[in-house]
């Protein structure tokens, strides 16, 4: 929704940023450019609904300031939030961005010292890359919008492509160029006469609770309406991205307790149990919902806009891709509750696990860990793809460093982190780098067409958060106590993850969906009905059924061991390859992440070809 780029040094710096401003901007979007002096020139893209965000600001001492996001007060959007950055900038005090509310990163461009700052928020929530040298610099919030430029080298990273396909993202400065990093969290670079000095201004820290979990509780339910009145302020169309689950219904929750109106939209392949919860809930709450559908031949056709749309940085966040022209038409900005589950409910926690007919389900109590360190989080993380599966498809030289790669990847992550209680580092990992961790890649990429505005990371939510011990996290009381508070009419309809009633706390839940278990497998209960075996319960298409039964899917995975890109790059494998695509095919296990990641290295390389592959 709102891009920056900027060059400096004697590279035609003018001509490099109007060249990055035609790709950056999409219909719709206004563009403009300053040129401080002919070394130092930069670039904003923004829609026209979004007046805010405007062109970079001028100032009478030669300074520039582009914001790429928003900066909120206490009472909402903060209107002088480019003079407040040139004044730190001034007083050497831009180390106090990180104190900001809001999801932006920032250039100041100061001619009389031919100097670039730049900076990121606190949780580097939009992705700032960069390339330079000793006499140049290039950067942007859009990878492709830089790439495209001769003067940037496009050397493969393996560390990156390792990253990638182990916790399919990648991790501290780290893309898939060696030559281009993208600003962690919390940064402060500044580029002068050819130097990079680069700072870290804050640090992702726990602190212990001076609060019981009753108060903790109180505290979160008045945190969430604060939150949300905040990205409610401003007089334009706003929407909510509404799923059957608790994070998006909270939100929906604290928006009815500020007073404000606001529409709901789900996206979805059929009306289902979840599409009903959320409906049912926007009713409720007297809002008016849409659902849009997506469909397979939706998805397959998402695939290249969407890896470009989140800078190949992601396996493909084709989920909502098809659907945003729709949802764009009846909103400017779009909220959610995304983050509310891995932060306040301790979803990627270490927790003890129970099998109920056939699949594990998370219990509400940390498990025993022996400790804390790269090695441990990187073997045991709730996601991403197995290291050994990754390895079949790799070259024996690539292969043979992915264990060392994925480590390093890790200990980089948890670096500029204060950490004393080991169970944190598993969260400290997740939210290192907001604007790459993978389950947030849908919200990069709508970013080209709508503005997200998620609730989880304001500052008087996420601090509580960070004062939670993980034990309260993982065991979800204080967020559901919020949740019964803020709306316990809300909280009677069902938790569309458990099909019972979100009333009743994380532990009765568990013991009725082992109850039910036992009632279907006594043939005494029937798995509700799929009308397609693509569909699910949930809000997305079940892709591991479309790679073996839709005849587009299938070709793409089928496509994959010859694909050139992918060979061109001297990692893979065919023979690899070809095996975990008959293995998914035959459906003999599932390889859903890899296929998807692999196509999205493959669409990626086959738009921008690379120069080599670094060392």
């Amino acid at each position: 929704m709102a891009g920056l780029c900027l060059a400096a040094g004697n590279i035609g710096s003018e001509d490099a940023v109007a060249r990055m401003l035609g790709r950056l901007a999409q219909p719709g979007q206004s563009k403009e450019q300053v040129t401080a002096t002919p070394e130092l020139s930069v670039g904003h893209v923004w829609h026209h609904s979004l007046a805010h965000f405007g062109a970079p600001i001028s100032f009478d001492d030669g300074l520039v300031c582009a914001i790429g996001g928003e900066v909120f007060d206490d009472h909402g959007l903060y209107e002088e939030s480019a003079s407040l950055i040139a004044d730190l900038y001034r007083s050497d005090h831009l180390h106090r961005i990180a104190w900001l509310n809001g999801s932006f990163c920032i250039a100041v461009l100061d001619p009389n010292r031919n100097r670039v700052a730049l900076v990121t928020d606190r949780l580097a929530s939009k992705s700032f890359f960069v390339w330079h040298d000793e006499k140049a610099l290039i950067a942007s919030t859009r990878l492709d919008a830089m790439v495209a430029e001769d003067r940037v080298p496009k050397r493969i990273s393996r560390q990156g492509i390792a990253e990638l396909l182990v916790y399919q993202r990648t991790v501290a400065d780290h893309t898939q160029y060696s030559d281009v990093a993208s600003l962690p969290a919390a940064q402060i670079w500044i580029w002068e006469n050819g130097h990079m000095k680069k700072q870290t201004a804050r640090k992702l820290t726990w602190s212990a609770p001076d609060f019981s979990k009753s108060e903790a509780a109180e505290g979160l339910a008045s945190a969430l309406t604060r939150a949300t009145a905040r990205r409610l302020s401003d007089p334009v169309r706003h929407g909510l991205l509404m799923s059957g689950g608790l994070d998006s219904r909270a939100v929906l929750a604290a928006t009815r307790h500020t007073g404000k109106r606001i529409s709901c939209a789900t996206v979805c392949a059929w009306d289902n149990t979840e599409v009903g919860l959320a409906r049912t809930g926007s009713e409720i709450s007297g809002m008016p919902f849409k659902l849009h559908h997506s469909d397979a031949a939706d998805l397959a056709q998402a695939i290249a806009p969407s890896t470009a749309a989140s800078d190949g940085l992601f396996a493909a966040p084709i989920n909502l891709y098809s659907s945003l022209p729709a949802i764009a038409a009846d909103h400017d900005v779009l909220l959610s509750g995304h983050g509310l589950d891995y932060t306040l409910r301790g979803y990627y926690l270490p927790c003890r696990t129970l099998e109920i007919a056939g699949s594990k389900t998370r219990l509400p109590s940390l498990r025993k860990i022996d400790d804390g360190t790269p090695e441990s989080i990187s073997g045991s993380l709730r996601a991403g793809i197995s290291p050994e599966t990754a390895k079949k498809i790799l070259a024996p030289k690539f292969a043979a460093e992915l264990d060392t790669r994925r480590v390093d990847a890790m200990a980089a992550a948890l670096e500029n982190c204060d950490i004393e209680d080991d169970y944190n580092n598993w969260d400290a990992f997740i939210l290192h780098s907001l604007g790459r961790h993978y389950a947030y890649s849908d919200f990069v990429a709508i970013e080209e067409t709508i503005h997200h505005r998620p609730i989880a990371f304001d500052p008087v939510v996420f601090d509580l958060y960070l004062s939670m011990p993980p034990a309260w996290r993982a065991e979800g009381k204080v967020a559901h106590e919020a949740m019964m508070q803020l709306d316990p009419e809300l909280m009677r309809l069902a938790d569309a993850n458990t099909g019972f009633s979100a009333r009743h706390g994380f532990s009765k839940q568990i013991v009725l969906q082992l109850m039910r278990a036992v009632l279907r497998r006594l043939g005494l209960l029937k798995r509700p009905h799929l009308p397609d075996p693509a569909f699910t319960h949930g809000s997305w298409l079940n892709t591991a059924v479309l790679f073996r039964q839709d005849p587009t899917w299938r070709s793409l995975a089928e496509g994959l061991a010859e694909d050139p890109a992918l060979n061109a790059t001297g990692l893979f494998q065919s023979g690899g390859l070809r095996q975990i695509v008959d293995e998914h095919l035959e459906s003999k296990t599932n390889h859903n992440k890899l296929l998807m990641q692999l196509l999205t290295i493959a669409s990626w390389f086959a738009a921008h070809p690379f120069d080599e592959v670094a060392a």
